[in-house]
């Protein structure tokens, strides 16, 4: 089983299914509203705290009934930071390798003394109080569409490589200090000519450890649906450990 994206990552396509839905032109600049609804979701989306250098820890997979075990590290910020080792010299399915790497990515904050890239223009095209209104990037060339609701990114749509794919958050969990962690989403992907569904991945997070006052999961699963074959990857983390502003081993 490939993953197609990993935990958060929260990057979505064009949303098809907008019938019953209010719609409205799109001018041709952004909107001081749709701006700062994403502003809003900006600010609850967890992230790990800036003096984190480095992540570590264990873990045991199974995919699809074959399972295994190693070590991880990832140390922030630098290029090729991050490793995995199997247990006894095995080989780490790619499949869990991509998905660690994808979790730690989507959790690692801004390196010390970058700025946040400015934000690209957007509009609000759909009205809808039920599942917060759909934004578009103005101008973007990957068709990207956002909701956002009660302050949180709900869901992304994004077209790429043929395909256009959709991540709805179905579940928040509380990381304090306002911030919310995605727990469980789901990840579906149609081809982007034929509209044909491909596939849809369900992404649930059983439980958290809170280490020096970081999140990290303590399970997860990843089922996916791909033309009526399921396929499932379950990881278990354990001995999670932070390096906080001191140099990392490499």
């Amino acid at each position: 089983m490939r993953m197609h994206v990993g935990v958060a990552g929260l990057l979505f396509v064009t949303c098809t299914a907008l019938q019953a839905q209010e719609s409205k032109p799109a001018p041709a600049k952004g909107e001081a509203r749709a701006a700062a609804l994403l502003a809003a979701a900006a600010r609850t989306r967890y992230t790990w705290s800036p003096e984190v250098t480095a992540v570590s820890g264990k873990v045991t997979w199974n995919v699809d009934g074959a399972s295994g075990a190693g070590t991880f590290q990832d140390v922030l910020h630098r290029r090729g930071g991050f490793k995995i080792m199997a247990d006894g010299g095995a080989t780490v399915p790619d499949e869990v390798s991509e998905h660690i790497q994808s979790l730690i990515g989507h959790r690692t904050p801004l390196a010390a003394g970058a700025t946040n890239r400015p934000a690209a223009p957007a509009v609000i095209v759909v009205e809808d109080d039920a599942h917060g209104p759909l934004i578009m990037m103005v101008g973007d060339r990957m068709q990207s569409t956002e909701r956002v609701k009660d302050g949180k990114l709900v869901q992304v749509n994004r077209r790429m490589a043929g395909k256009r794919f959709t991540i709805d958050v179905t579940r928040f969990v509380d990381a304090g200090q306002g911030r919310v962690y995605p727990a469980d989403f789901t990840v579906t992907w149609w081809n982007a000519a034929t509209g044909k569904r491909l596939e849809k991945q369900t992404y649930t997070t059983h439980g958290f450890y809170n280490t020096d006052g970081q999140m990290f999961p303590k399970a997860e699963t990843v089922v996916s649906d791909k033309a009526g074959t399921i396929s499932k990857l379950q990881l278990r983390y354990s001995d999670i450990k932070f390096d906080m502003g001191r140099a990392a081993a490499r």
